[in-house]
């Protein structure tokens, strides 16, 4: 007995040795692009043509931030379109919705192809990665209804849950649309009001208790912050008077944007687009096993070009 045991014990530790090491070198790899609608589409319903063919298969994730097509829910059938490319529902694509998303046409059409909520929180090998809604902060004139209160404090339970909770990962990154870093939070080191495509840091983020981001959240993502986990917000609604962006505050907290928008391009600008740099996107490589967790901004047109190859 004792010799039929001897193989199998070696071949237990042998496999156990193999299963702790054996993890791949390369990195995961998470795409962010945001912005990318197709400029001077008559039914506004096509994302930028350099991405259409683009095989974003090869990425572990893709990160959406937002204004995928000029009108994206004006249509069942553009919604048809983007699944093809993004495979909404996958667990890999995680979208955060941009004003173009739901302005013209269904939230609901939305929902039912991404089979969540427009807000929410995964958790993976040490990156805690959370979806906020940004559409629904709202003009301090403006009367909120029911149903936006309830995803108002909806996220805000969520993030604050989080603050309470969490404690496995080594980074805890926040998707987002609108633009919520303001100058004042940088001590008027970034002129963010000239790099957002729009830029209202005098939102209201909550019902329940009404108060800006500066206020209401960002307090909660400090508290995380202090926990030894980095926070990292990645915000879509850019591209227009800038193409990257990446600011860290006092706290450690690091602020990161991204936006296409040079289809533009192709016919007269208009006053606001200020930015006609090379368009860049927003790539993250994760080391789950170390807790490591690095971004570039590489231009869209070499991405292209290598997809194709």
């Amino acid at each position: 007995m004792s010799l039929s045991l001897r193989p199998s014990l070696g071949l237990l530790l042998l496999c156990l040795f193999l299963g702790c090491t054996s993890e791949p070198q390369q990195p995961r790899q998470y795409l962010f692009l945001s912005h990318i609608y197709q400029w001077g589409v008559q039914e506004n319903n096509r994302i930028d043509y350099r991405l259409q063919d683009f095989n974003f298969r090869t990425y572990d994730q893709v990160w959406l931030g937002g204004d995928l097509c000029a009108r994206t829910a004006e249509r069942e059938a553009t919604l048809d379109y983007l699944d093809s490319i993004f495979d909404l529902s996958a667990p890999s694509t995680h979208w955060t919705l941009g004003n173009h998303d739901v302005m013209y046409g269904q939230l609901d059409w939305i929902t039912t192809r991404t089979q969540r909520l427009t807000y929410y929180t995964r958790a993976y090998p040490n990156l805690q990665l959370a979806v906020l809604n940004t559409n629904e902060f709202y003009d301090p004139a403006y009367q909120p209804k029911p149903h936006e209160c309830a995803l108002l404090e909806g996220q805000l339970e969520m993030l604050q849950s989080l603050a309470d909770t969490l404690s496995h990962a080594r980074q805890f990154v926040l998707l987002h649309h609108y633009g919520v870093l303001s100058k004042e939070m940088t001590k008027q080191q970034l002129a963010t009001d000239q790099l957002f495509n729009f830029y209202r840091p005098d939102l209201l983020v909550s019902c329940s208790s009404p108060g800006i981001f500066a206020e209401r959240l960002y307090p909660i993502l400090q508290a995380i912050q202090k926990k030894g986990i980095q926070v990292i917000l990645v915000c879509g609604d850019f591209g227009q008077r800038a193409k990257q962006m990446e600011y860290r505050d006092a706290s450690g907290i690091i602020f990161l944007a991204s936006g296409i928008n040079n289809s533009a391009l192709d016919g007269p600008l208009p006053a606001y687009v200020t930015s006609t740099e090379p368009d860049r996107l927003l790539l993250f490589e994760h080391w789950p096993r170390e807790g490591r967790l690095e971004w570039s901004f590489p231009r869209l047109d070499s991405l292209v070009l290598n997809s194709e190859k």
